[in-house]
């Protein structure tokens, strides 16, 4: 069990760093919250003895992802978006469409987001380590337990989808 002081230092520390990974798996900000509390209450109750910070962070990111992954493949999570999702068309139906008039042009930075979102997982994980966790190739290869060619091809191969996103987004403009 982590010292209750390392705790709190590590919680402050990396919980953006968690939260933001969750959001990029989960997509939704209350469920990327809830893998937030589930990853840090395995802190709390891991037997891991860490080096450093640094092992901390990398710890903390391959159960973040883990938990993620758990939690998205889980038959509730499905069922539950069934649910949610004929509840949301019946609420659409009923208001004869006026939601779709709220809707205010996306900008730059959401078009971004919104193609680096919509990437498959194995290509949005490597390039949320690479550009918002500024990890190397080779960080990132130990962190997801794959070879650096590997997370190479990845990152090249979501590189090339984005351009082809955006590109065709920003020639709608």
């Amino acid at each position: 069990m982590v010292a209750e002081e390392e705790y709190v230092s590590y919680v402050r520390q990396f919980s953006d760093t968690v939260l933001r990974i969750a959001v990029n798996y989960c997509k939704e900000l209350p469920d990327a919250e809830d893998m937030v509390q589930e990853v840090f209450l395995k802190l709390y109750e891991t037997g891991t003895e860490f080096t450093d910070a640094e092992h901390v962070k990398r710890w903390l990111i391959r159960v973040t992802i883990n938990t993620c992954k758990n939690h998205l493949a889980s038959s509730w999570r499905r069922r539950t978006q069934l649910m949610e999702f004929q509840t949301m068309e019946s609420v659409l139906e009923q208001s004869g469409g006026l939601y779709a008039a709220d809707m205010s042009e996306p900008d730059e930075g959401s078009a971004l987001f919104e193609a680096v979102v919509s990437l498959p997982e194995k290509y949005r994980s490597v390039v949320h380590l690479y550009y918002y966790e500024d990890y190397s190739i080779k960080e990132i290869a130990q962190i997801l337990q794959k070879k650096e060619t590997t997370i190479q091809t990845r990152l090249m191969r979501a590189r090339k989808m984005l351009k082809q996103q955006l590109k065709g987004a920003w020639q709608d403009e």
